[in-house]
């Protein structure tokens, strides 16, 4: 409305020489100081600069904020304190841990990769400083049944379940990386709603109609099985001349030589992934780990669609059939655990049909024994093929060691103790993911 020509101004010179003026412009300091008059980057943080001093700090980038510590507020800024931890492993897998934090391996998480961690882990991690996680209760139990399966395979798959933010995700995380450190054939699936929700790119399977193949992501999964399983690849032999493509790998070569083939010819990703799980499945020389996280995305309808315009359900996708069959007990370990995490944040994969197979009604006993012995009157919703467990509340006193770790990380200024706990864990109702956002919260 007020131009230079209307003020009578030649030139604006200066974000002062404008305040007097009467004209406030934020200036974007990620520009240099000629081009101002274009107006600021909404972007990125402003401030008023002056003319003759060298091109400002870059403060903010895009939407991620970055703090110039060397020269921010020491009143307001804090660098993340060094908490000393012990990294989670076999050896520490342990009942005496329980309720402690726990470190994770660092070339565990490098071979998942920063953007694959599931949840809100991710920013926890970042937050955190390092990627660090409460070893629960619920842990120490799961991590028996690993090693039980480690013996002799478990008869159903687990499934963990319950709300969002109860810490599905993190025990998933956990048992993979402890099951890496103690030798077994980790395959480890995390954020698997990417395979469904169409973000992913597809094609329909050459070899069997009405399938699709995801080569990317088929092979960035055997990628990680590599890096997180070298050494118990290496154990496995083959034990048979394998196929794939025009290339065949001798009987005695190792499912190492398989999964590295794989993963270096993506368009034949599908075919040593299948043939991986074949061989995996059925040889006892090293346990395996099957976990997959948002494992309900594998009982939905997808966001793809066929040749035809049609809505393809997820067990079209070879890949998901391929891991699925774990869990409806169509294939089975000879040697160790299958077990997978719900997600409920995207509530197009988490149907009702689906939410009544994880809660089936409760069985109603029946009186007639001639009646209770009729196979045909157990109704079907009953007859889960895998074993659910639902995830609980946090107890206060993993409340307690949930805090503490906040306080050592500077998250809290607050001193941790009974009053302060037990507040904190009766607003969130015990959720974990509750009370970080109640704690983080400048309500």
């Amino acid at each position: 409305m007020f131009g230079a020509s209307r003020l009578g101004l030649a030139k604006l010179v200066t974000p002062k020489q404008l305040f007097v003026y009467g004209v406030r412009r934020s200036i974007s300091t990620t520009q240099h100081v000629s081009d101002y008059h274009k107006g600021a980057d909404r972007t990125v943080s402003t401030a008023f600069v002056k003319r003759g001093v060298a091109k400002p700090k870059q403060m903010k980038t895009g939407l991620k904020t970055v703090v110039d510590m060397a020269n921010a507020n020491e009143r307001y800024y804090h660098p993340i304190p060094v908490v000393g931890a012990p990294t989670l492993s076999k050896e520490t897998a342990k009942s005496e841990n329980v309720n402690k934090i726990l470190r994770l391996d660092k070339e565990f998480m490098e071979s998942i990769g920063n953007d694959n961690f599931p949840g809100f882990l991710e920013n926890d991690f970042k937050l955190f400083g390092k990627p660090a996680l409460l070893y629960r209760g619920l842990t120490q139990r799961l991590v028996s049944q690993l090693y039980k399966g480690g013996r002799r395979a478990s008869s159903k798959a687990i499934v963990l379940d319950g709300k969002a933010g109860i810490g599905k995700s993190a025990e998933l995380l956990m048992l993979a990386s402890i099951a890496a450190s103690s030798g077994h054939i980790v395959i480890y699936a995390p954020k698997t709603i990417s395979w469904v929700n169409s973000t992913r790119p597809y094609a329909p399977d050459a070899n069997n109609s009405g399938m699709f193949v995801q080569q990317d992501v088929t092979a960035e999964l055997l990628s990680r099985i590599y890096s997180m399983s070298k050494g118990a690849l290496e154990k496995v032999p083959l034990g048979k001349r394998v196929t794939i493509g025009r290339t065949t790998l001798a009987d005695d070569q190792t499912l190492a030589d398989l999964v590295v083939y794989g993963y270096e010819t993506p368009g034949l990703a599908q075919t040593a992934l299948d043939q991986l799980l074949e061989i995996a499945s059925t040889q006892t020389v090293v346990p395996v780990l099957i976990a997959v996280d948002d494992i309900n995305t594998f009982w939905t309808d997808t966001l793809y669609r066929s040749q035809d315009d049609e809505v393809l359900p997820a067990h079209r996708l070879r890949l998901v059939d391929s891991l699925g069959g774990f869990f409806d007990r169509k294939r089975r370990l000879a040697k160790g655990l299958v077990i997978g995490a719900t997600s409920h944040v995207d509530y197009r994969f988490m149907p009702k049909s689906v939410k009544d197979k994880l809660d089936p009604p409760l069985m109603v006993p029946l009186t007639n024994r001639e009646l209770a012995k009729d196979q045909n009157l157990v109704r079907p919703s009953t007859k889960k093929p895998y074993g659910i467990v639902k995830l609980k509340h946090m107890d206060s006193g993993e409340a307690w060691g949930l805090l503490c770790f906040y306080r050592a990380t500077n998250l809290i200024a607050t001193k941790v103790t009974r009053e302060f706990v037990a507040k904190k864990w009766m607003m969130a109702s015990g959720n974990p993911r509750e009370i970080f956002s109640n704690i983080t919260s400048f309500a």
